[in-house]
């Protein structure tokens, strides 16, 4: 009997990045045993994201996620948008490939 080739991608399409990135954003810091993987997105609660701290996020995430190293720092952007009466939400970019709502 002889086996076919299967005709499933290798290549890392928009999906998979999204897909890594929401996981990422729900695995709190250490949830992994002896790994600093995960997110911390309640710390970007009250803090203004031009104070260095959208920076520091968006390292994290890149350190955590190599993938993302290969895209340009100008690609990938942490936003807000503020919401009525008093909320904001959050949001990471990447350009050109998706945009993912941060759920602290």
């Amino acid at each position: 009997m002889l086996l076919q080739a299967s005709n499933i991608s290798t290549a890392i399409n928009a999906d998979d990045i999204q897909r890594m990135i929401t996981h990422w954003l729900s695995t709190p810091p250490n949830g992994y045993l002896g790994s600093d993987y995960g997110s911390d997105a309640k710390s970007l609660l009250q803090k203004a994201l031009h104070s260095g701290i959208a920076d520091a996020f968006i390292e994290k995430m890149k350190k955590d996620l190599p993938i993302l190293s290969v895209i340009p720092q100008e690609n990938i952007a942490l936003y807000s948008v503020p919401e009525p009466p008093d909320k904001l939400r959050l949001f990471i970019a990447i350009a050109g490939i998706t945009t993912i709502e941060i759920n602290p």
